[in-house]
């Protein structure tokens, strides 16, 4: 929740006092660009800059569902069947809880689009929850990459089977 309370009250204070401020932090690299961005997401905006389709909100919010289910049923069997104490999944699972809430407030709540403003030159324009989103990717790497033998076992069936059977035992 704090993770998502930051990202949301910096959004909250740019868009009250610094929506027309502009400057560069890193000369011909980072900038403080405010920007809405009405395509929902830095990839979206790329698809529609090369090659003119936008794929729309729906599927956005779809797909961030999708992506928080399909983690979680991989981070609870990873969690109660194979590392049962891992900071570095806990962690990372944080960071991606908070940029799927942060992503999906963005494209619901703000009106005018998700409110992105450190500007990449010349690439894309991007947020905290952005960041977020990268250090749960990292941390997530650095985790399968310190545990491959334990996961090479896993199979997506198994995790499928025990998401199932946890649901069944959840409903009795």
């Amino acid at each position: 929740m704090i993770l998502i309370v930051i990202d949301q009250s910096i959004k909250i204070t740019i868009n009250a006092y610094f929506r027309e401020c502009q400057f560069e932090i890193i000369p011909s690299f980072l900038e403080f660009n405010p920007t809405f961005n009405i395509q929902h997401s830095w990839v979206n905006t790329l698809i529609n800059k090369n090659f003119g389709l936008n794929v729309g909100l729906l599927p956005h919010v779809i797909l961030y569902l999708f992506i928080g289910v399909f983690f979680s049923a991989y981070f609870f069997y990873y969690r109660n069947n194979i590392l049962k104490n891992s900071r570095l999944l806990d962690t990372s699972i944080i960071f991606l809880y908070a940029a799927i809430f942060c992503a999906l407030i963005g494209n619901l709540i703000w009106i005018k689009g998700t409110l992105d403003y450190i500007y990449l030159k010349p690439l894309f324009v991007f947020d905290l929850k952005d960041t977020y989103v990268d250090l749960a990717i990292i941390l997530f790497i650095i985790y399968v990459n310190r545990n491959r033998a334990q996961l090479k076992s896993i199979k997506t069936r198994d995790v499928f089977l025990y998401v199932k059977k946890r649901l069944l035992k959840e409903k009795t």
